[in-house]
């Protein structure tokens, strides 16, 4: 179990690096850096969140005996937990009721 869990690790990084690729270059700089952005602290704790959340899932997936164990699939088990969880508390927040509208203008769900 242990060995899924390190592999869903290594996957949830490899996510965490390419949305901070994305990040960098949408920003032009670093995505953390202050005044525009919330600082190094939230960045790191958000991804220590995503690699945690990665290595539990696929730990518990393929120790559940749903389906047949691999180091394959732990590793994409944890690279797609942060999206899914992602679009799922996108569709969680727009389930919610809300007094006003959302600043950046969005309605709904979207991701």
């Amino acid at each position: 179990m242990w060995l899924y869990a390190v592999w869903g690790c290594i996957g949830a990084a490899v996510n965490c690096g390419v949305v901070f690729v994305e990040a960098s270059t949408r920003v032009k700089g670093w995505p953390w850096g202050q005044p525009e952005g919330p600082g190094g602290g939230v960045y790191a704790a958000a991804v220590v969140v995503q690699i945690c959340t990665g290595a539990a899932t696929s730990a518990a997936v393929l120790s559940s005996g749903l389906i047949t164990p691999n180091i394959l699939i732990a590793f994409g088990i944890g690279t797609g937990t942060p999206v899914v969880l992602k679009k799922l508390s996108f569709y969680v927040q727009s389930l919610l009721p809300g007094d006003e509208e959302p600043q950046d203008g969005r309605k709904g769900y979207e991701p």
